[in-house]
């Protein structure tokens, strides 16, 4: 004879398994249907999206270029005041150098930080509309749930893709990608738009 406590257990167990599978099989059946995306994919393909960040990265370029010219200068006063005698004078254009060399810092602090909002912006903006997008379909084909997914192909000699592709959460899917649809609607979509709006 089994003793109270073993059967309180059974039951309990029995309980729980037909919560855990009966209950998900029927809420499966009620939830509608599933789809994946390839986030990273969209942006990539989207023209709007690419031509933002092209040219961020431009000007990102531009502001290098004119912070090493700005450097440069500096440095070769600095090294012509070091061959100049101790003076009232040297003293004074050492401290304004030092004052140039110090307003160059914070110019180049605040002008990537500005690009990296600009970038941020650029990302948001585009993810906002992708999710309008992906909305709309899944109210045409009647999805409950869009899955984020990677269509990218491991590679078996590099360790960190492997262990990033051990870890991808969707392991398989049947004709569920809707990368394609959404990209194509979301390039005319921001196209009729005139592209993402930075501010």
């Amino acid at each position: 004879m089994k003793s109270p406590n073993i059967q309180r257990t059974l039951a309990l167990f029995a309980v729980v398994a037909f919560a855990t599978f009966g209950g998900s099989a029927a809420f499966a059946q009620e939830s509608g249907r599933v789809a994946i995306l390839d986030v990273a994919k969209v942006f990539k393909q989207n023209t709007a999206f690419e031509a933002k960040m092209k040219e961020i990265k431009t000007q990102a370029d531009q502001l290098k270029v004119q912070i090493k010219n700005e450097q440069d200068q500096i440095k070769a006063a600095v090294q012509q005041l070091s061959t100049q005698e101790r003076s009232e004078d040297r003293n004074q254009k050492e401290a304004e150098l030092e004052q140039r060399h110090t307003r160059l810092r914070t110019t180049t602090r605040q002008a990537e930080a500005d690009l990296l909002n600009r970038e941020a912006r650029v990302y948001y903006d585009t993810y906002l509309q992708m999710q309008a997008v992906v909305e709309s379909m899944a109210t045409e084909y009647g999805l409950s749930l869009v899955l984020r997914f990677d269509s990218q192909e491991i590679n078996a000699n590099n360790r960190n893709e492997v262990i990033k592709g051990v870890n991808r959460a969707v392991v398989f899917h049947r004709k569920l990608d809707l990368t394609g649809m959404v990209s194509d609607a979301l390039n005319a979509r921001m196209a009729n738009a005139g592209g993402t709006q930075t501010k």
